[in-house]
């Protein structure tokens, strides 16, 4: 089966959030199952072309906003199998940020523009060289469906199912309709109520799901979460009309990568056999973030978006108590510029015991996931989220609020003594975080039971191979 994957990130490529991590691995393991796979991302500027080794595979000429627009195309096939192409589209992704502007830490106002033009550039390749499957992740490849069916499908010498994975429904990609026409949509599909329009704007996503063969989302509590008024984000109806075609699939992680007995980034590795590494990964991220070391103290890390999403409000509230117990807080991530403040005081507050490092660096990330002994992720919703899993991987049990994929992948060890791999609340309060928080430190205490919660951690299997197999069953249902 030949498999056209569309996203707007992948690692090692480019990477802002978990998207990037997904849209990355789950090509190769897909390949390694028998699929041919092209994954197709816009043509950042961070992305070099002359070292990776990508050369140029054509140009495309389309319409596009009452006029003829190109894109060129580059190519590069990997010794794993996987094909990466990039759409050069030079005014649209030769820039510093991939979404957001960086001296401001907004979003380009430009990039709905930006990102119809991406998927336009995607039909146009699928009529050159159409594929079995298209398989889009998020808004902004959201209206690729659409474009396949409404647009393109009388050039098509036979249908091409789609499929649409939505990592997070918050992020939906309002635009004025005026986008869409750009686009190629006819205006007369525009009305109230029609799959292109939500409250009189044009809406990537929406289009997508109303148009795509079937829709995922990252995790099998999600998929039934979005289809609430409350976590609907106003296409719980639609959502609704389409869960017969709506199926939930937890991501994977790249367990080569996410691997304390061979990762290259941390200061040294161990294994569930072995854990004395895990305890000079701790000493050297403190040491690494200027935090004073001391014996039977547990470190307590987040690697995150700083958004609200992330439960950053909840956090900021229980704060002043969590810095009165005995643990240093190490945090890395970027964000809302508000976050960004409150952090810094908060650390300014707390020398010595609080750290925080604003930006995005790998390194950092994986020597907080070997370092710490706790991991906190106070979400009021996650998709799936992987930090989890990886922080599991590398025997650090996390704490998290129980939605989404959260709830999917860790077992409250208050709730289950042997099967428990974290620690779960379930309202977002700042005395329920608090409440599991001291319970993670009462456990700390106890050196057997903690030696058998990171073993036991460590054990979990959270392979991208598994949700690659589910993919694949699921293409070839659409694809029949």
């Amino acid at each position: 089966m030949r498999v056209l994957m569309v996203a707007a990130e992948a690692t090692p490529y480019v990477k802002v959030g978990g998207l990037a991590d997904v849209a990355g691995i789950l090509p190769r393991h897909l390949v390694e199952q028998g699929c041919d796979v092209e994954l197709l991302l816009p043509g950042y500027s961070r992305i070099s072309r002359r070292e990776l080794g990508f050369e140029f595979a054509g140009r495309l000429e389309f319409p596009f906003a009452g006029r003829t627009a190109a894109a060129d195309i580059h190519r590069l096939r990997r010794n794993d199998g996987v094909t990466v192409s990039l759409v050069d589209a030079p005014a649209a992704f030769l820039r510093d940020g991939v979404y957001d502007d960086p001296e401001t830490r907004e979003g380009y106002p430009d990039n709905p523009e930006r990102f119809a033009l991406f998927t336009r550039v995607a039909a146009e390749l699928v009529l050159a060289e159409p594929p079995d499957l298209v398989h889009v992740h998020d808004s902004h490849a959201a209206l690729l469906p659409g474009l396949l069916e409404v647009v393109v499908g009388a050039r098509l010498a036979r249908p091409v199912p789609s499929i649409l994975t939505i990592h997070n429904l918050a992020y939906q990609l309002p635009c004025s309709p005026r986008v869409l026409f750009q686009a190629g949509f006819p205006e007369q599909l525009f009305f109230p109520l029609s799959p292109l329009e939500f409250h009189g704007q044009g809406n990537f996503l929406k289009t997508g799901i109303y148009y795509a063969g079937a829709i995922t989302t990252v995790s099998e509590r999600y998929a039934q979460e979005i289809q609430s008024e409350e976590l609907g984000a106003g296409l719980d109806g639609l959502l609704r009309e389409r869960r017969g075609d709506l199926f939930g699939i937890l991501n994977g992680i790249d367990a080569e990568i996410w691997n304390p007995e061979t990762d290259p980034l941390i200061p040294a590795r161990y294994s569930s056999s072995d854990l004395r590494g895990k305890r000079a990964c701790r000493r050297s991220l403190l040491q690494a973030v200027g935090l004073k070391a001391r014996a039977g103290t547990p470190v307590i890390g987040m690697v995150s978006r700083l958004a609200e999403q992330k439960g950053f409000d909840l956090l900021l509230a229980a704060a002043e108590a969590l810095c009165r117990m005995d643990l240093r807080l190490v945090i890395l991530g970027s964000g809302q510029e508000r976050y960004h403040q409150s952090l810094s005081e908060l650390e300014r507050r707390h020398p010595g015991r609080v750290s925080v490092t604003f930006g995005f660096d790998d390194a950092l990330a994986h020597r907080i996931e070997a370092g710490s002994d706790f991991f906190l992720m106070p979400s009021l919703f996650e998709p799936c989220g992987l930090n989890q899993m990886y922080s599991m991987r590398y025997g650090t049990p996390p704490i998290v609020r129980r939605t989404g994929g959260l709830a999917d992948t860790v077992i409250d060890c208050d709730e289950s003594s042997e099967h428990g791999t974290g620690f779960a609340f379930d309202a977002p309060r700042p005395e329920a975080l608090l409440a599991k928080v001291r319970s993670a430190l009462t456990l700390h205490q106890d050196g057997a039971r903690r030696v058998e919660l990171i073993r036991r951690c460590m054990s979990v299997d959270f392979s991208a191979r598994a949700s690659a197999r589910k993919y694949l069953d699921l293409y070839q249902k659409v694809a029949r």
